[in-house]
């Protein structure tokens, strides 16, 4: 279903790490009339590559551990556990992206990399669009800091057997969206063991 919509003034209100522009717009309704004038701030995210880093041989997936500034408000612990994830940059390919993010947050390369899915996280805020692979890679022993220095990226990366992810989840430890998908899809559709 395609539904017409009538862009009236896109604005920025902010040019800063991100942007943020506001809308506005009518848009048809279901019952084929036009809303009237609407205004939305809109998130003007990046396009993302996000990579589930996982080691067939030893059955391990690889978590990051990194500081996270948007949980400060709720007084959780700003440090939380995640999948490799980073901004395409532009002219670059989705595929191209997930390959360097994961070498960047990581220290591990890419062996063999595979398309997932592709989708909207936060569609009533946001432009962001986000791409989902499954990458080969080597797993190690231990945790490692890791990250681009030049981008204040504080990583510790880890390597987790399947059982220690299932737990983790279970437990409520792994509480970003974007790695609760891509570890829900891990589980349906790949490892059904």
């Amino acid at each position: 279903m395609s539904t017409k919509c009538n862009i009236i003034k896109k604005k920025k209100i902010h040019d800063g790490f991100f942007k943020l522009h506001e809308l506005t717009f009518t848009h048809q309704k279901h019952d084929g009339k036009w809303s009237s004038e609407i205004k939305r701030e809109i998130f003007s995210g990046a396009h993302v590559a996000t990579v589930i880093p996982y080691d067939p041989i030893n059955k391990k997936i690889l978590l990051l551990e990194q500081f996270r500034s948007g949980l400060l408000h709720r007084k959780d612990d700003p440090v939380i556990i995640e999948i490799v994830a980073g901004i395409i940059d532009e002219g670059e390919l989705p595929e191209d992206a997930a390959q360097r993010e994961c070498i960047e947050e990581t220290g591990c390369s890419v062996k063999k990399l595979k398309k997932i899915l592709s989708y909207y996280p936060a569609p009533g805020s946001s432009e962001s669009f986000y791409h989902l692979f499954l990458a080969e890679v080597e797993s190690f022993k231990g945790k490692r800091i890791v990250g681009q220095k030049d981008e204040n990226e504080d990583i510790l990366v880890g390597s987790y057997g399947i059982d220690e992810v299932r737990n983790l989840m279970k437990r409520k430890k792994i509480i970003n969206g974007v790695t609760l998908i891509a570890l829900q899809w891990f589980f349906l559709e790949y490892y059904k063991n």
